[in-house]
């Protein structure tokens, strides 16, 4: 047995994690105890430390022990009594699981990586998702996304999604076990982002266990640049969304913003490479769920935020939808989402074209950047696959200008 999620969590505390073990039984984490100087990995924890048990009513939070003989004693004559090792214990167990009182006796130093000028490159030792869910289909990554509605095999092999098992860098250790998504600049690799695989901790909601969903890579800012955007200005109708998932759930036609907020560089090359369409139009669909800070202030909506700033400059039309409470497009079918955006466009009058307009060619599309690299999967040259993505919007194109007529 292992726990991947607490492995993480050690090493964001302690950076260095042996594993003692391994794939025998219930594994154990051997770290630099931090209350005794050690520097030998000599504070066992067990797999199951923090994992609660129903039979016995437990969180099995004694299952941690220093091997030195004299950990934490407070003169060098008098050993630790059996109350300060159990202190000693608690003050662990609310670091690591809680996120409480000690966290700076026991955090190691945070990393502080240099802007990122050159290529960018994964964050470890990664396996795509398309091959992970050949050799081991029941992996806790393939089996997550394909509940989600998501397809291993064409995150892997079309977007070049893969799976973090080892990590290069401590700047980079947060996405160890994770799911990465990198972030295309034409055929190169620009940026990642990686996203824990669940959405509890042994039923726990991620914000509640002290548990980050998303984890940028450092170093690399995504101000410039929109999940996919060089291949979605291929279209004359750009779908902007919040998220990468929620991008590949919409269409080829779609890029997202990582925020709630549109970046001026970004701005300026969505409407650059609009410009050449006369019939452009920029359909905002975000997360509708406002904080309920903003709602108590009575803040104007983020959409219509957006959807305004997207206005001030470039001639595109710009139309806004407005999805269900508590939907968003990642956890939609791709029909539910074209309902929403038709039935918006007849409210605003708006005319749509997701038909494909220009051959997608990553070396010199609208939307890339030049100073990255690193191998893209899928897109570019191989006319097929590109067909295959366009089938289902140009098909729905069809059926909205037969119904008009």
């Amino acid at each position: 047995m292992r726990n991947d999620f607490l492995y993480r969590k050690l090493m964001t505390c302690f950076q260095s994690v042996l594993v003692a073990h391994e794939g025998c039984g219930n594994e154990e984490y051997r770290v630099c105890c931090p209350f005794c100087g050690d520097s030998r990995h000599r504070l066992y924890i067990n797999c199951t430390w923090g994992v609660y048990d129903r039979a016995t009513n437990s969180s099995h939070e004694h299952l941690v022990h220093c091997y030195n003989e004299f950990c934490v004693q407070p003169n060098e004559d008098e050993p630790v009594s059996y109350r300060e090792r159990w202190e000693n214990r608690e003050t662990l167990f609310d670091t690591i699981y809680r996120n409480l009182g000690g966290m700076a006796a026991l955090t190691a130093p945070t990393v502080q990586p240099p802007q990122l000028t050159g290529p960018a490159e994964w964050p470890g030792r990664v396996i795509r998702l398309d091959k992970l869910a050949k050799t081991r289909p029941n992996h806790p990554a393939v089996t997550y996304m394909a509940g989600r509605g998501f397809d291993p095999v064409i995150l892997g092999r079309e977007h070049g999604f893969v799976f973090c098992d080892e990590v290069s860098k401590p700047e980079y250790r947060m996405a160890l076990g994770t799911i990465v998504m990198p972030v295309w600049n034409g055929n190169e690799l620009y940026s990642w982002i990686s996203r824990y695989v669940g959405d509890d901790v042994n039923g726990v909601p991620l914000a509640k266990a002290g548990v980050k969903k998303y984890y940028n890579m450092p170093g690399r800012s995504l101000a410039e640049v929109g999940f996919h955007l060089d291949r979605a200005l291929c279209y004359s109708t750009i779908v902007v969304v919040e998220g990468i998932l929620d991008a590949i759930r919409t269409g080829p036609f779609a890029t997202c913003l990582f925020t709630k907020t549109v970046p001026t560089a970004l701005k300026k090359r969505i409407h650059k490479g609009l410009q050449e369409y006369r019939d452009a139009v920029i359909v905002v669909m975000l997360d509708p769920d406002q904080s309920e800070s903003e709602r108590k202030r009575n803040v104007r909506h983020h959409i219509e935020r957006v959807a305004e700033t997207f206005r001030e400059s470039g001639s595109a039309r710009v139309m806004t939808v407005y999805l269900p409470q508590g939907h968003d497009p990642g956890s939609m079918t791709q029909e539910e989402i074209f309902r929403e955006i038709h039935r918006a466009a007849q409210e605003q009058n708006v005319r749509l074209n997701f038909k494909h307009r220009k051959p997608y060619d990553p070396e010199r599309s609208a939307g890339r950047l030049a100073g990255t690299s690193a191998t893209r999967p899928g897109f570019g040259t191989n006319a097929a696959k590109r067909r295959r993505l366009q089938t289902g919007c140009e098909a729905r194109q069809r059926q909205d200008e037969e119904s008009a007529d």
